[in-house]
């Protein structure tokens, strides 16, 4: 049984909000052990989502479209953010301000300089922080891991990855949000391949050096609301790129939409 309970707060209601929800939901039945029971207080996301319908179908006890208010209601503990990737900053930055832990879904910034500033809020406020690289929580990987760690493999030469996907292929697909960088920072680099980096770097160690291309192969796509009309796609849609690591390994990575 639960020592005591620990507010959750989620930013954001569109798919990676509802996975996270997913998530906290199953949290307590899966490890029934877990001296902390996060409790589900509130979703916050815009005027237009479903918001009553998720917080029913999930279990959040609340619903707001403000998250500067949610981060500062003081039985939140935890802030969840799962929003579009510009908006982690500011919401990961009031967050530490506030005192709060944060669970952040990747890519952590829309570039360095924004991780960095985040990572100092975090250390000065005294906070617990992670971003969300869950594949390496995958039972395979954690085997992987362990069989390297006990010296089974022997001296790792090689780590080859891909990140292969569909969703993107047809021209007609709108341009959503992930490929505008203004909003998301990076395409399918950060997207996709922030994963088989953070797996590499959890198995094999770290990057000595990279080169690699990357290439936009719609340049126009339908606005998502005016669909007669198109918007230009300035991320990527494919990456690769071939790495050395600290160890002397060699590394083939891919990704595509």
């Amino acid at each position: 049984m639960a020592e005591r309970e620990i507010g959750v707060a989620m930013l954001g209601a569109g798919f990676m909000g509802k996975a996270h929800s997913n998530a906290w939901a199953r949290v307590y039945f899966s490890f029934p052990d877990l001296k902390t029971k996060p409790v589900m207080k509130v979703i916050c996301g815009t005027p237009e989502e479903p918001l009553e319908e998720l917080a029913d179908r999930w279990g959040w006890k609340e619903t707001s479209t403000d998250w500067r208010a949610t981060i500062a209601r003081d039985d939140i503990q935890i802030v969840d953010i799962g929003t579009p990737n510009f908006l982690h900053h500011d919401m990961a930055i009031e967050a530490a301000r506030q005192g709060k832990h944060i669970f952040l879904e990747k890519p952590m910034a829309m570039d360095l300089n924004e991780a960095k500033e985040m990572l100092q809020a975090v250390r000065e406020a005294g906070v617990k922080a992670v971003v969300n690289f869950n594949y390496r929580r995958v039972p395979a990987v954690q085997l992987a891991k362990r069989l390297i760690e006990e010296g089974k493999l022997g001296q790792i030469y090689h780590f080859r990855a891909t990140y292969l996907q569909d969703w993107l292929v047809d021209p007609e697909f709108p341009r959503v949000w992930r490929l505008v960088k203004k909003y998301t920072g990076t395409g399918v680099h950060g997207d996709l391949n922030a994963h088989i980096i953070d797996l590499a770097r959890f198995l094999v160690g770290e990057f000595k050096e990279v080169i690699g291309v990357w290439e936009t192969f719609i340049k126009e796509r339908p606005l998502p609301k005016e669909a007669q009309e198109k918007g230009e796609v300035d991320v990527d849609d494919a990456a690769a790129f071939l790495a050395r690591m600290e160890n002397g390994a060699i590394g083939v990575f891919e990704s595509t939409r």
